[in-house]
């Protein structure tokens, strides 16, 4: 084989960049140890917290929820519920008051985003009538802002953005023409060194100078022009590239990115003003100007009073510069330098923007919860497992959602009838009430997974539930079920069964991993394995995983 010498090149960077972001912090994930102890902690503190709400009670707890939600993924959890309803309560005030709240375009985004994670079946009609009226709100000049002046603010058109990208994602039907026009505004109110201010200055030729130009204000709005870049379907090519690449190192052929996209879709992208090359010029000048100030606590003004809140907008313009490359990376250098800075700030009670934070020079603006909530989404890397979820197939079914879901249900992010009952159906029944009365042949009789698309995906959803919870007999015959299925997208709950404290349940989920990755021979964990031994093997299907599907995050796995 010819080596070539960019190739040669490129391996030498690599490893240059590896060896410094080693030399000068940790290299970190949100599965590392330290971040999750600071995460763990960042929960209780805002569990703790049922009494501060900050400047805008509803947006806080819709907040707090939504931070709760994305680490443990519970829409029983008491928090959540209380965000719910808060979002529900809000937008059924908001879409009938006579005039408009003042903070609408950060609370009205957080109510959609948390109803779209939670249940957007269940709260389709809510969802649907704050996202008119939402949407509704955009200025003549096509920036969104406070609802008593005529400026564009940039710090509220991220959530804009971010709503209107979670919303297609989802399902849910959003004009294209108002996305271009929110990113129109953001490529022309951008400051020539490459930042953004608070409210948008357009020039008549060309880009001009604008006013507080931010750190926050500028992953923000850079972040946003790749969302909207991401909503027009201009990366997709990329990511297909990235999957051939993968595919081509000998993974099973299961991993195909789901790409179903609607005609309607389709005719936006070829119709729309906004073209790829003007976002690249534009995050370009951004990455060029972080090349030159790097993105961490001592390059913020000591009075900075959003520096958590800037810091998951960080996360989530890095998240979309991976997507927007095809490219991932599991510690980036970033990331790393996050997590040290906020080590340093984390309060003894596992707060953030506390006693820990004035000490440091800060002048927080917000309340410790929403503080702590920004840095525990930052933490988790939300958005980077929120493009992996909604990118492959999460939420499947296109523009727009049936105009009755009376009767029906999700499966595989698609909405279909309610599945018959039959046998399958019923001996899952009985396993999930704990499975004593039954006898394991009948159990393996019976559980045979349906050739059906969509109950099969049902059947899956439940099997990896038992395995995480329930008596060994129950996570012992789910871990052999989910063996025998072959898709791709069980692997991470097979290695989370690896660390059942049950040596069958072991067994089965080794077996089950050998099956769908067809290593027969797997990573060498005995039948009586050791702990030291479940570990290595832990690791090492994960790493093996993460070649396949390089934007999964094993945080939430048991």
């Amino acid at each position: 084989m010819v080596r070539k010498p960019w190739a040669f090149t490129l391996v030498v960077m690599v490893v240059v960049l590896a060896t410094t972001s080693t030399q000068e912090a940790s290299a970190y994930s949100p599965e590392h140890p330290d971040v999750v102890r600071m995460i763990d902690r960042g929960i209780a503190f805002l569990r703790s917290q049922e009494k501060e709400h900050g400047h805008h009670e509803e947006g806080a707890k819709m907040l707090k929820a939504y931070a709760i939600y994305k680490v443990n993924h519970e829409p029983d959890d008491p928090l959540v519920r209380e965000g719910v309803a808060a979002a529900v309560a809000y937008i059924e005030k908001q879409t009938k008051a006579k005039s408009v709240d003042h903070y609408m375009s950060y609370a009205g985004a957080f109510a959609m985003l948390l109803l779209i994670d939670v249940d957007p079946i269940k709260h389709r009609s809510a969802i649907e009538r704050m996202s008119r009226y939402y949407l509704g709100l955009q200025k003549p000049h096509g920036g969104f802002g406070y609802p008593n002046g005529p400026e564009g603010d940039n710090s509220q058109n991220q959530y804009a953005v971010l709503s209107m990208w979670s919303l297609r994602k989802a399902g849910f039907e959003v004009p294209p023409e108002i996305m271009e026009r929110l990113a129109i505004y953001l490529l022309q109110t951008q400051d020539p060194s490459g930042m953004w201010g608070y409210f948008g200055i357009i020039g008549n030729r060309g880009l001009v100078k604008q006013e507080r130009t931010r750190l926050s204000l500028t992953s923000a709005c850079a972040g946003s022009l790749l969302i909207a870049g991401d909503f027009f379907d201009f990366y997709k090519d990329r990511a297909r590239r990235k999957q051939k690449i993968d595919n081509d190192s000998g993974l099973p052929p299961a991993l195909a990115i789901h790409d179903e996209k609607s005609e309607q879709s389709a005719a936006a992208v070829k119709t729309s003003q906004l073209k790829p090359p003007m976002i690249e010029t534009a995050v370009g000048r951004s990455m060029n100007f972080y090349n030159k100030t790097a993105f961490k606590f001592s390059n913020f003004p000591n009075s900075l009073g959003f520096y958590y809140y800037a810091l998951y907008a960080h996360e989530r313009f890095m998240s979309f510069v991976e997507n927007s490359r095809g490219e991932y990376e599991n510690e980036p250098a970033w990331y790393n330098q996050g997590v040290e800075d906020l080590k340093r700030h984390q309060d003894p009670d596992g707060g953030f923007g506390g006693a820990a934070a004035r000490k440091a020079g800060m002048s927080p603006h917000l309340s410790p919860s929403e503080n702590t909530a920004f840095a525990v989404l930052f933490l988790i890397r939300s958005t980077k497992k929120a493009i992996g979820q909604l990118s492959t197939g999460t939420m499947q079914g296109g523009y727009g959602l049936p105009k009755s879901t009376k009767g029906m249900q999700t499966k595989g992010g698609q909405l279909i009838d309610a599945p018959k009952a039959g046998s399958v159906g019923g001996m899952l029944d009985l396993l999930e009430q704990g499975g004593d009365d039954v006898d394991d042949k009948a159990i393996y009789d019976s559980l045979i997974l349906s050739k059906d698309p969509q109950e099969r995906a049902d059947q899956l959803k439940r099997l990896k539930r038992m395995v995480k919870g329930g008596p060994y007999k129950t996570r012992r015959a789910a871990a052999r079920m989910l063996g025998q299925s072959s898709d791709m997208d069980i692997v991470p709950t097979l290695i989370f069964a690896l660390t059942d404290p049950d040596k069958t349940v072991q067994r089965e989920a080794r077996n089950g991993l050998r099956f769908v990755s067809r290593r027969f021979e797997g990573f060498g964990l005995p039948d009586d394995p050791t702990p030291k031994q479940v570990d290595a093997a832990v690791k090492a299907w994960k790493e093996w995983y993460l070649l396949s599907n390089p934007s999964y995050l094993f945080l939430d796995e048991g």
